[in-house]
């Protein structure tokens, strides 16, 4: 009798935690979502590998993420926390024969945002969500600045219909130089995307960010990806950014979301 008790109330909790909107990610693209994580549920959002290839003056830099995640749960209807990682990084340079002349690993970082959603996260062509973020300086000595940064970011989405989706971010940073000089770092996304089929989907995105390294410059990139849902709480996903403009890199990556 205790057991099938238990087992209602549990199926009454299950169907009270229904999620109240289909699932919504921040990656694989650089724009955010514009949507929260329904109330009581986690989601994790993962790059299963991420590789970057870096070129410039002949040498070559590549660098790898391994199971970097973005962990979040819905504290309210609207509002989410979100914790994010990346467990293990590793660096190596060539010179411009390919010889390796530096090879290192380390951790990444730790990230702490909220994300609320103002308009639109159940329903409606237009969807607005700000989120503030703070970086702790955890990661590995040269993988980091070993500097506490912070910044905001809002992200929009409009469903223009026949299946389009356009999206972009606005992200304001105070960031930190090697040299422990804070400066604004502005940055934004468009993106747009279509549903192939009921699972399938693809994106192509810009990124523009006015970054310092020494002086100003302008980062831009041309990024594409593919999505596949597997269930209504699981998706896979493969892309890659090219940033064409200041640093040369490409980024392949493979990556997996899920909620419960």
């Amino acid at each position: 009798m205790f057991t099938c008790l238990v087992a209602h109330a549990a199926s009454l909790h299950a169907a009270e935690q229904q999620p109240v909107r289909p699932l919504s990610t921040d990656r694989p693209d650089q724009t955010e979502s514009a949507h929260t994580v329904p109330k009581g549920w986690f989601q994790v959002e993962s790059n299963l590998v991420s590789f970057s290839r870096s070129y410039g003056m002949g040498e070559q830099a590549q660098d790898t993420s391994l199971c970097d995640f973005i962990f979040k749960y819905g504290i309210t209807h609207d509002t989410d926390l979100q914790i994010g990682w990346a467990p293990r990084l590793l660096h190596r340079e060539k010179d411009a024969d390919g010889f390796l002349t530096d090879k290192s690993s380390g951790r990444g970082d730790i990230y702490l945002r909220m994300k609320t959603g103002l308009v639109g996260n159940d329903e409606g062509p237009y969807a607005l969500a700000i989120l503030p973020w703070v970086k702790a300086p955890t990661a590995t000595t040269g993988f980091g600045n070993n500097a506490w940064e912070y910044g905001f970011t809002i992200n929009q989405e409009l469903d223009i219909r026949g299946g389009w989706e356009l999206g972009s971010s606005i992200f304001l940073a105070m960031a930190v130089t090697d040299e422990r000089q804070r400066y604004f770092e502005p940055a934004f996304t468009l993106a747009i995307g279509r549903d192939l089929t009921e699972k399938l989907a693809f994106y192509v995105e810009t990124y523009q960010g006015w970054l310092y390294d020494g002086g100003r410059y302008l980062q831009s990139s041309f990024d594409g990806g593919l999505t596949y849902l597997v269930t209504p709480d699981l998706k896979f996903d493969v892309g890659m950014n090219w940033f064409f403009n200041g640093n040369q890199t490409l980024n392949p990556f493979v990556g997996v979301s899920f909620r419960f």
